[in-house]
């Protein structure tokens, strides 16, 4: 269907639809806080806001990624020449290099493969939802890092409880290496007297 006044399609494709639902699986107030952790808290810019496609469009050129990933590699306080590279840079190559860049410093700081987005995800916004997941899964390991620095966004990682103690045996069942109350009893029976001997046919008529 087209618009009569300019000729123009009056609908979106499909590929605009997917994109429009995966970004808005996050409510605005989510992107506020990933926006507020991102340039609030770490790299201490006033840019703050509830609206998904601007704050991909400020990420887009990798460049603030690799601020980010600078920021929590000084809180460790590794080597400088751990430093990610980057720049300002209208070129597509190096946009998605400084993206690359970013994914595997998060993979080593312990975000797990399966909450990583792909490069494409943000610079073609394929999937805006995987790159915000990833960004709030960054925020809870930097957390569990430096706790006091950084604060999560969303819930703490979960602390793997040990399981409980097994209840002791009875003590009248400790000493014994088999017990006829946990295994069953044989009333008596044994091999000579069911007639059972190995390698040789048993004779049922008896």
């Amino acid at each position: 269907m087209t618009d009569a006044s300019n000729g123009a399609a009056d609908v979106t494709s499909l590929d605009q639809d997917l994109q429009e639902l995966r970004r808005n699986k996050f409510s605005p107030q989510s992107i506020q806080e990933i926006s507020e952790w991102i340039f609030g808290t770490l790299l201490g810019e006033k840019f703050n806001t509830r609206d998904a496609a601007q704050l991909l469009s400020r990420l887009k050129d990798g460049t603030v990624l690799c601020q980010l990933a600078n920021k929590l590699i000084e809180a460790d306080g590794s080597d400088v020449s751990n430093r990610l590279k980057y720049k300002a840079s209208k070129m597509p190559f190096v946009q998605m290099e400084q993206i690359s860049q970013f994914l595997s410093f998060a993979r080593l700081y312990g975000v797990p493969e399966d909450e990583l987005f792909q490069t494409v995800d943000l610079f073609e916004e394929k999937d805006p939802a995987s790159v915000f997941q990833t960004l709030i899964s960054l925020s809870r390991y930097a957390n569990k890092r430096h706790p006091q620095e950084f604060p999560v966004i969303g819930p703490q990682l979960a602390t793997k409880k040990p399981r409980p103690l097994k209840a002791a045996k009875p003590t009248h069942l400790q000493a014994a290496r088999w017990s006829t109350m946990e295994y069953g009893s044989m009333k008596g029976a044994s091999q000579s007297t069911e007639g059972v001997v190995f390698g040789q046919r048993r004779d049922i008529t008896k």
